[in-house]
């Protein structure tokens, strides 16, 4: 699905596309990160369980895969800065401004706001962006077993994280763009959703390292190609930055999502290890 004005330059700097409203829905409270979950997520001093931050993701792309189509998905960058959380039932509002037409090259800048008007996450899109991020992939490795622990220590020994393959059918597809919101969307067809692809990046990390509850806080996307319903993606990722604030152990990742041709590269951050309560 596209608009009249799908063409890279065509939108002067200032222009806000329409707006988008979404009921946020946390569909990992089974996911095995007790974070999603009301009583886990009281004890860290949170309202409830976390809506996912990929879902809040999806969220913040929607205005642009409107009006670029999944062109964008093939050839544009992306990013999310989760600030605050976004709780289930709240009614979430999505902006996107025009931020820059430079040499071709059109940015955005997005917002998700709750109910209260607060900023819950902030992103960024670019269209077109450039391929190189296609190079030097993580290597492949077996999935450690057992995971290793959450610690330090463990991360920098680990280093390449465990591989692994992952598919989607069509009715698991369905559902999940209905769960993200988008069920009225034409654009998607069989190209799967941007969502559950960042949603790899969470995975790869669990397979890998024995985790307790943990919040994703930002990730850096570069789309390379679509993923298409049916097809094996393979996804590997490697630790490359190891921090420590306010007892909060953070880590980030470079995840590399492949199948007929390179999906998409992601620097996922995360606290990994959450401070003890």
């Amino acid at each position: 699905m596209t608009d009249e004005r799908n063409v890279v330059g065509a939108w002067d700097v200032g222009t806000t596309l329409p707006s988008w409203q979404v009921e946020a829905y946390n569909d990992a409270v089974d996911s095995g990160n007790a974070i999603h979950a009301d009583d886990t997520a009281q004890r860290y001093g949170f309202g409830g369980g976390l809506v996912p931050g990929v879902t809040t993701y999806g969220y913040l792309l929607h205005p642009v895969v409107t009006v670029l189509g999944v062109d964008f998905l093939a050839r544009g960058a992306s990013s999310v800065r989760l600030r605050r959380p976004i709780y289930e039932g709240e009614i979430v509002t999505v902006t996107a401004t025009v931020s820059a037409c430079v040499d071709g090259v059109t940015g955005f800048e997005l917002e998700a706001r709750n109910p209260a008007g607060e900023v819950c996450a902030l992103g960024t899109a670019h269209y077109p962006a450039p391929a190189s991020a296609a190079s030097n992939p993580p290597d492949r490795a077996p999935l450690p077993s057992p995971r290793v622990p959450a610690t330090p220590e463990a991360l920098a020994a680990l280093g390449t994280l465990g591989s692994f393959e992952c598919a989607q059918t069509a009715a698991e597809a369905q559902a999940f763009v209905a769960a993200a919101g988008d069920a009225d969307s034409a654009c998607y067809g069989d190209v799967l959703h941007p969502a559950w692809l960042l949603r790899q990046a969470n995975y790869v990390v669990d397979r890998s390292i024995a985790l307790g509850p943990w919040i994703h806080t930002a990730s850096e996307v570069v789309h390379l190609g679509h993923a298409r319903i049916g097809e094996t993606l393979e996804v590997r990722a490697a630790v490359v930055d190891l921090s420590t604030h306010k007892g909060n152990d953070y880590a980030a990742f470079d995840v590399f999502v492949s199948g007929r041709e390179p999906v998409m590269r992601v620097r996922h951050r995360a606290i990994y290890r959450l401070a003890a309560r």
